[in-house]
Order: C-alpha cells, then sequence, then structure tokens
C-alpha cells in the first residue's frame, strides 16, 4: 500500500488502509481517535475517523516526511487494534476499568484545564452526561476525545430555558430507563478511546461496564472544571480516586528473544551473526511493541520494513539482513514446532539494479600500486594481508584469524589451512574450509618464517578471542583497520571494496591465465553444487601448478621509486608470471 494518498478535494496527504478481510465485521463502523505525532514544526494533531472498507483520513500537513511518520504511526496503532480484535476480548479487572476511566478524566483535564469557560457550559455538560448514564434520555450528543460535544443545542431541546440548580431537579424528574442507547452515544467515542489506548478489546458486559465508569469520571471532570471557570483552582480531590494502570502479566509463546537464544545454541553461528541478528530482533520486538513471537503479523513485519526504510537503511540491508534474519528464525522455530506461521514469508523491499551500482574488481595496476604501498609497511597486517588476499583469493575475513600454525605443509606442498581458529572464528560455509597452497612471491617474502615464529597464536591479531563470548572475534578488528589503510593509500572507489575486491581479481587474473574455473574454485573455497561437481576433487598438485603460474602486478622500477616517495599516481604496470 502507499503510505499516503491525496485526495481530489484537499492539498493534504490521506491515509487509506483497507481493513484486514479477518477483522472488518468487528470493527466497521468504529470511529477511531488517534494522536498523530508532533514532527519538525507540526504540531499534534487529534484526530477521529469512522471506519469502513478502508481506514481513511487526513494527515493533516503538507510536509512529505511528516506525513511519512504519522502514516507509519497510524498504522502501527491500527495493527495493534487488529491485533486485539484477532487475540479476542481480554480478561480485564475492575481496577484496570478505572485505571481507563481515569485515563478519560485526565484527557478532559488536559484539554480544558487551562481555558475552562463557563460554569453554565459544564452545567450543561454534566446534566446530559448524568442523564445519559441514569437512561433518563433518549439520546445524547458523543462527547469526543478531545472533550468536545454539541451540549447547547441539545441541552436547549432536552431542558428549554433551564440552568443552574434548575437542570438538576428537571433530570430527577425524568424517569430512568435501561435502555444504554444514550449512554453509549454520550461516552463511546471516549471509552473505544481508552480500550484502543492498551491495544485491547473487551465483551460487550465489560464494554457497557467501562462505559458506566468512563461517564462517572467525565463527571468528575465536569464538576472540577465548572469550579475552576468559577475561579476556583484548589486540586480536585476526585483526581486521586483512579488508580494506575498496570497491564496483567499475558500467557504468551516463546518470545523473539528465546526463540533466538535457542536457535543460537544449535546452530553456534558466527559472532558477529550474534551481535547484527540479536539487534535486528531487538529492532523488531520494540517497533511491534511485544516480544511473543506467534502474535506478530506479515502486516507488522511490513511496516517494520518501511520503518527500517524510511530510516534510509539501505535496501540490500533490509532484504539480505533484517527480514533475512527473520525469515530464518521462522522457519527454525516452525520446524521445532515452536511457532505455526512465519510472518516474513514474501516480505521483500521492491529492488531494482541500477546500472553504475554493481561492485567492481580491482586492476592490475591498481593491485600493483597496493603491493608496493604493502611491502613498505611494518604492520604486519599491512604487511601481509594485500599480499595474502591478491595472491590466493581468500576471504579476507578468513585471512585475519589465520594462526602460526595454520601454515603446514601437505604432499609436499606448503600452504595456509582455512578452518575455523582455535579462538572461535568461524568460515561461511563448509566448503570453505580448505588447503591452500602458498604463491612463490608469498614464500619468496618470508611469510612462512614469519607464521613460525608466531607459533600457536594468532599472527594478525593481538589475544584471542574468549571463547562463548557474543563479542565479535577480534579478526574482524583487523579486516575493518586494513579496509581503512587501503582506503588511506588513495583507494577511493566506492564500487570496489577496500580487500574483498582482492577475492574478485583474483577470480578475473586467474582466468586471464587459463586457470580452469574449477581448480579457481577449489583454491577460493567457492561452491559448486551442481551433481557432477560432486564427482570432481582438486588435488593439491593442480591448485600447486595453477598457483605457480598466476601473474603478479608489479610496477615498473622508475614508477616503484615514485610510489615509496609517496606519489600517488596509476602508472601501466608490468605483469610478471611467477618463478619456480
Amino acid at each position: 500500500m502507499k503510505r499516503h494518498a491525496t485526495r481530489s478535494d484537499s492539498g493534504l496527504p490521506q491515509f487509506k488502509k483497507r481493513i484486514p478481510a479477518d477483522v472488518a465485521a468487528q470493527v466497521k463502523g468504529r470511529v477511531i481517535t488517534f494522536a498523530l505525532p508532533a514532527v519538525g514544526r507540526d504540531p499534534e494533531e487529534t484526530i477521529s475517523f469512522r471506519l469502513g472498507e478502508f481506514a481513511k483520513v487526513s494527515l493533516r500537513t503538507r510536509h512529505p516526511e511528516t506525513a511519512k511518520v504519522r502514516a507509519l504511526a497510524l498504522a502501527a496503532h491500527l495493527e495493534t487494534l487488529w491485533e486485539a480484535v484477532r487475540q479476542g476480548p481480554a480478561s480485564v479487572s475492575q481496577r484496570q476499568l478505572d485505571a481507563m476511566a481515569g485515563e478519560v478524566y485526565r484527557a478532559l483535564i488536559s484539554e480544558h484545564g487551562d481555558n475552562p469557560g463557563t460554569p453554565e457550559q459544564w452545567e450543561k455538560f454534566k446534566a446530559l452526561t448524568r442523564a445519559a448514564l441514569e437512561g433518563r434520555i433518549p439520546e445524547a450528543p458523543a462527547i469526543q476525545a478531545n472533550g468536545q460535544s454539541d451540549d447547547d443545542v441539545a441541552a436547549r431541546i432536552l431542558f428549554g430555558d433551564f440552568t443552574g440548580n434548575d437542570l438538576t431537579e428537571w433530570v430527577n424528574a425524568m424517569p430512568p430507563s435501561a435502555d444504554g442507547q444514550a449512554l453509549i452515544q454520550r461516552v463511546g467515542r471516549l471509552t473505544f478511546w481508552a480500550l484502543d489506548r492498551r491495544g485491547i478489546t473487551v465483551d460487550s458486559p465489560t464494554q457497557l461496564d467501562l462505559m458506566r465508569r468512563v461517564a462517572r469520571a467525565a463527571l468528575d471532570a465536569a464538576w472540577a472544571l465548572k469550579r475552576r471557570a468559577g475561579g476556583d483552582w484548589r486540586p480536585d480531590p476526585a483526581a486521586e480516586r483512579f488508580p494506575t494502570f498496570e497491564a496483567k502479566p499475558k500467557e504468551q509463546g516463546i518470545t523473539l528473544s528465546d526463540l533466538f537464544d535457542r536457535w543460537a545454541r544449535e546452530t553456534s553461528p558466527a559472532p558477529s551473526t550474534l551481535s547484527t541478528w540479536r539487534g535486528i530482533i531487538n529492532s523488531l520486538t520494540k517497533h511491534v511493541g511485544y516480544g511473543d513471537a506467534s502474535r506478530i503479523t506479515p502486516e507488522q513485519v511490513i511496516a517494520w520494513k518501511d520503518a527500517r526504510l524510511a530510516t534510509g537503511r539501505a535496501v540490500k540491508t533490509i532484504n539480505d539482513s533484517d527480514l533475512a534474519c527473520i525469515r530464518a528464525l521462522y522457519r527454525w522455530g516452525i520446524a521445532n514446532r515452536l511457532v505455526k506461521e512465519n510472518p516474513a514469508v514474501g516480505v521483500q523491499v521492491a529492488a531494482k539494479r541500477k546500472a553504475g551500482t554493481a561492485m567492481l574488481p580491482y586492476q592490475d595496476n591498481d593491485v600493483a600500486r597496493l603491493l608496493a604501498a604493502a611491502e613498505r609497511e611494518s604492520l604486519p597486517y599491512r604487511r601481509w594481508l594485500p599480499m595474502l588476499a591478491a595472491l590466493t583469493g581468500a576471504r579476507i575475513g578468513e585471512l585475519a584469524a589465520l594462526w602460526g600454525t595454520s601454515v603446514i605443509e601437505r604432499e609436499g606442498v606448503i600452504g595456509i589451512n582455512i578452518a575455523p581458529s582455535p579462538d572461535g572464528a568461524t568460515l561461511k560455509n563448509a566448503g570453505s574450509e580448505r588447503f591452500v597452497p602458498l604463491h612463490p612471491k608469498i614464500i619468496r617474502a618470508g611469510f612462512v618464517e614469519y607464521a613460525k615464529a608466531k607459533g600457536d597464536a594468532p599472527m594478525f591479531y593481538g589475544k584471542p578471542a574468549r571463547r562463548g563470548s557474543e563479542a565479535k572475534h577480534p579478526s574482524k578488528g583487523t579486516t575493518n583497520h586494513l579496509a581503512a589503510w587501503i582506503r588511506d593509500q588513495g583507494f577511493a572507489n566506492e564500487r570496489i571494496a577496500p580487500a574483498h575486491g582482492l577475492r574478485h581479481f583474483w577470480k578475473s587474473a586467474a582466468s586471464r591465465a587459463g586457470i580452469p574455473d574449477s581448480i579457481a574454485d577449489a583454491i577460493q573455497g567457492h561452491s559448486d553444487d551442481r551433481a557432477a561437481a560432486r564427482y570432481r576433487h582438486i588435488s593439491i598438485a593442480q591448485m600447486k601448478e595453477a598457483m605457480d603460474r598466476f601473474p603478479v602486478p608489479v610496477l615498473p622500477a622508475q614508477a616503484r621509486a615514485s610510489v615509496e616517495e609517496g606519489l600517488i599516481e596509476e602508472p601501466t604496470p608490468t605483469v610478471m608470471p611467477a618463478a619456480n
């Protein structure tokens, strides 16, 4: 649905949303009162509208951003109402009923307390409200949520020219009846306003009980306002009779947080996933206002998605992280009989790939410059990680988590054993665990000796991670520092990921060098889901032969001298094949 539309007879944005079919019969004709939030210079606006096939109302602003925020807030409020209707009548205590009546009392005092008008106005208000409460009149003007009503006209029709104490005598003289229609007309809107604020529905007897309590609260407010109108501003003792609303603890199914914890215990995700996903479920829980996973609806997930988009969050992040997280948790919950439905199925931000936005690989001259800059560095992560990434094609996270013991010899070939680290760094998937022969240039540069010196310890970060911690693995900090350093070297193209672009470069360079895709995939840990791939086994000898002929981009001697002097230029590189 559109967040807001316009009417042909109005220049103000309009809210319009179809009432869900499963609740339409129960809510049709109901009057909704809602306070549109203040945004920027637009003040808070109280609106009332009647539900039909659609919920339609003006958003009371000409500013698109204000309209967007107000539409999201109103949509969330209505979704709470739909959910309350789906849940059925709630069990409400007498204390809670009086607490909701007290909210009506405070709303009337807040609306009129500073400018109460005349005592005669409140005398008419009281007379009509009491007559409706006691069933002495067939109909009565409605008190809206902002306290306004057509009391003057109704009082003249019912009471003629009687005023003051005469109104009390006139009401007393009218015979009471059991007909509650006037009570419903008089305080129905206020009653539903109180219920909607709490997101609950009640059965008919309880609703009528609440209406009577609301009417008595309105009478108390009218007495206080009449005294203020006459100059008596002393505190109203009746204000203290209303308790604070306290919700009963609800019997609920598994919460989103518990669902996440159970999923995490079974799947043992990476600490970075734990951190990111916990933030996502906290965001959804805050948006819907409760944690019960079984009560979250597709409409609420859509509203949450829209709210995330309105904050400027990237479409890719919402689709591939936010919604993917919720879908995965519910899939696991359904498989484990913890929830019945997945509210995030099919929910997605419409995204169309635009020309000029796809990520690009480094070119040979870029890699030559970066490797030359790395050779001048003394910090291990700057010295070795660019070379390892460029000449193995491994993911930078895999390389940053290596320990000295990760460099091994297998079948007479020296390489790196890419596997989960001793302190808990994980790999992307099962196919990521592999042995990768080292390029001859890396060996000649002294990397094997550096690894032996580190021994049973991380090579590119300090203290090992504490096992069992949900904190991000320390190698993540290394990769972030490396990305910042690469940007500082003048590699500012936003379409080339600072470190991951080297993985793209390796795949492209391997293809140009005639290395078969199957061998390149084995070196890089790219899985092939085709049935035929399961019968193909790449040997270490095949990978070493490919690695030995992988071309290394280098700068000409004159260009290298310029780089060492600090000049950032892009000379044409000379591509030299590796020597055995």
